[in-house]
């Protein structure tokens, strides 16, 4: 069963194998999250060589059935992306990526895949993923898309955000302790006042009506009653 998690790649190492279409893709990717990047093939495409002319990422020009080569590699990764047809090469790669420890992404094995590289979408700041772990590709593009569309068009989801998130900073802030912010997260976007003004888009409100309830819990004036709490989002 794989976890789904957001990993920061910033610093971390990245081998692509294969200079086509995919690898490029794949290449763009990691640059964007801030890896190295190297890519291991026999040819590469002309976005790849591109790439590294501007000194983006490093091409390796070899056999990845190379074993000396492929190992060489695999040792400096992180995370190593298989993306050549040739299925034979994934068992070679698992091996060595076990030895030292190095994650692996199968672009041409679904199921055997170690990591899956799923579609992403974002809007104001929620970030969302979707894979149906290879059955099909166009169906993870459709519920990302109908993931994205859903979002734009419910403008509560935002402003309830950006309450939210000042609540957070504010208890951080004031150094409330963490079983008691992870209680008053709950109790107060429960709250019917706060629910109001976050749907009458009014977040400068709901933030100042943060801070008094906040102040009311932590003093005593207000008990936290968390049988009383109702998301209404």
């Amino acid at each position: 069963m794989r976890i789904p998690l957001y990993v920061e790649f910033k610093g971390k190492n990245v081998l692509i194998i294969g200079g086509g279409g995919v690898g490029a893709s794949r290449a763009k990717k990691f640059l964007k999250a801030g890896a190295n990047v190297r890519v291991l093939s026999l040819d590469f495409c002309n976005e790849l060589k591109e790439m590294e002319k501007k000194g983006e990422v490093k091409l390796v020009e070899g056999n990845a059935f190379d074993e000396k080569l492929l190992e060489e590699n695999i040792s400096w990764a992180n995370l190593v992306t298989v993306a050549i047809p040739p299925l034979e090469i994934n068992d070679k790669v698992i091996e060595l990526a076990k030895k030292y420890r190095t994650l692996v992404n199968l672009a041409n094995d679904a199921e055997k895949t170690e990591v899956v590289v799923p579609f992403e979408g974002e809007v104001d700041g929620i970030r969302f993923a979707v894979t149906t772990e290879g059955k099909s590709g166009v169906v993870a593009r459709k519920v990302r898309d109908s993931i994205k569309k859903m979002l734009e068009e419910d403008e509560e989801i935002i402003y309830f955000l950006k309450a939210m998130y000042y609540l957070k900073r504010y208890m951080k802030k004031r150094k409330i302790p963490i079983h008691m912010r992870m209680k008053l997260y709950f109790v107060i976007s429960s709250n019917p006042e706060f629910v109001e003004m976050v749907k009458k888009e009014d977040v400068e409100g709901a933030k100042k009506l943060v801070e008094k309830l906040v102040e009311e819990y932590v003093s005593g004036k207000r008990d936290v009653d968390e049988s009383s709490v109702k998301i209404n989002f």
